[in-house]
């Protein structure tokens, strides 16, 4: 077959790009996925976290499939490979624009609205008042729009308020310091990193799955002229 081994090997290490990628992509979404409290995944951003995770399984998947067919120069293999490269572009983008869209104002004032119905901090289950004790104590904040009150009362609001860092915006409660930043602010801050991540991800991956792509129609239009050329 009049097959460019140039174009068959280059594909043959996009291939594997694909496949190590899948791991790297699998692996930080399951992460996000599974301390989705720390990462401060909102409702509005876990489907494209969930949605990543099953493109970077998919993206291993094809990226052996791949391999397999320009190793061999297998029409059957590269033509399903062509078509899975298509799909998870289309869900990768699917991901760019729910990153993009978990940073509108619209977005962010759904945020709100849901933080909003957890108040009073006080009255939620032990669970979340100690995971949200962890933030404030790493964010040097307190509650989460308008400080302790969030929490209901003087009596109630916990040691991780306290101010431990007089460098901080600290506030007097009683005959306590206390930090006086609500923890919307850094809520938002992770929201907007985590949201780039997904956004960078996708563009990345999408460029080399338009590179796989062509590589993999190229290596196809060849095999198929030398099959001909038999005939």
């Amino acid at each position: 077959m009049a097959v460019s081994k140039l174009v068959k090997y280059l594909l043959f290490n996009f291939n594997l790009l694909f496949f190590l990628g899948g791991i790297g992509i699998l692996s930080f979404s399951a992460y996000v996925r599974i301390n989705k409290a720390d990462f401060q995944i909102t409702a509005e951003l876990l489907p494209a976290v969930n949605l990543l995770i099953f493109v970077g399984a998919m993206t291993m998947a094809f990226g052996f499939l791949g391999c397999c067919g320009a190793l061999h120069e297998s029409c059957c293999l590269l033509a399903i490979f062509f078509m899975g490269l298509l799909v998870m572009f289309l869900m990768l983008l699917s991901v760019g624009v729910l990153g993009a869209i978990s940073r509108t104002a619209s977005s962010q004032g759904i945020v709100k609205k849901h933080m909003k119905d957890l108040l009073p901090l006080s009255e939620q289950p032990e669970d979340f008042q100690l995971a949200f004790q962890d933030v404030e104590r790493t964010s040097f904040c307190c509650g989460f729009f308008v400080g302790h009150l969030d929490w209901g009362n003087a009596t109630v609001v916990p040691d991780s308020c306290n101010c431990t860092d007089t460098s901080r915006n600290c506030t007097l409660l009683e005959a306590r310091e206390i930090f006086g930043t609500p923890c919307m602010t850094y809520i938002f801050t992770w929201l907007d990193r985590l949201s780039e991540t997904l956004i960078g991800i996708a563009f990345g991956f999408g460029i080399l799955m338009i590179l796989g792509m062509i590589f993999s129609l190229v290596l196809l239009c060849q095999i198929n002229s030398g099959l001909k050329s038999l005939i």
